[in-house]
């Protein structure tokens, strides 16, 4: 059994008026690939602001390498999880070296300056992201997708061993999806942890090992991604019927009539 790097107990979230997650529990193990699915509103977002210890209004236990997310400063967790949120405006002129470069002020403190260590590690993950051309650009004139690859190649950067990202495809073409998916499979080879929220169902079957199921604020099932789409949990939350054809992939459809 591989080593539990993080693990939840009893997740709630609660904002005034209403609970957006009750009594989630789940782990994971290092070097896994898990796709946290489920229809708009179910409560992916939160799940992963929870993890990544930027949700207010959080009950319950998230151990990180066995111990309390809430007794890790916040560099200490920085240097143990990259986390990439839904939204990430550019609101002030970066060039894009610098953004990816914000990636290693964890592991720097408060007045050192990135070293040949830090500047290498930059310069791998734009390559692996393909934005290395884009060094000198104002992230702020970049497309979605390239910004979004230059948020990536932060995270990257980061060397953290846990990823934590919100719908990572989002604005990235067929191409630059398919090489994303590449990369997560790599990095989860060297022994990087991977949690991550899909809306394509098809993609998660292809690309990820296990899965996480919410519906309305409830964690209903996790395992495999075979099991978890192959139960009844997961065509009632997307309401379509799920199943596996001749050659063994799935097949979505409307339920009849």
């Amino acid at each position: 059994m591989s080593e539990t790097v993080l693990k939840i107990r009893a997740l709630r979230v609660d904002v005034p008026g209403k609970s957006l997650l009750e009594g989630v529990g789940a782990s994971l193990g290092r070097g896994s690939v898990t796709a946290v699915l489920g229809p708009n509103g179910a409560g992916k977002s939160t799940l992963l602001k929870a993890v990544a210890g930027v949700q207010e209004g959080v009950s319950g236990e998230i151990l990180l390498e066995g111990r309390p997310l809430s007794r890790w400063s916040r560099p200490e967790i920085a240097c143990r999880m990259a986390y990439l949120p839904q939204y990430r405006p550019v609101s002030i002129p970066l060039g894009v070296r610098d953004l990816v470069t914000m990636g290693r002020y964890p592991h720097l403190g408060s007045w050192r300056r990135p070293g040949p260590d830090d500047r290498r590690a930059v310069d791998v993950a734009m390559e692996r992201l393909e934005i290395a051309h884009l060094a000198d650009r104002d992230a702020s004139t970049l497309s979605g997708g390239e910004l979004q690859r230059a948020f990536l190649a932060r995270c990257l950067a980061q060397g953290s061993p846990l990823l934590v990202l919100d719908e990572p495809l989002t604005g990235l073409d067929i191409g630059h999806q398919m090489q994303l998916l590449e990369l997560l499979e790599e990095l989860a080879r060297e022994g990087r942890t991977i949690l991550w929220s899909v809306h394509d169902l098809r993609l998660a079957s292809e690309h990820a090992r296990e899965a996480w199921l919410l519906d309305k604020g409830y964690l209903v099932q996790t395992g495999s991604v075979a099991e978890v789409l192959g139960s009844g949990e997961a065509a009632r939350a997307f309401g379509v019927r799920i199943e596996t054809g001749a050659d063994g992939s799935w097949k979505f459809s409307l339920p009849a009539g």
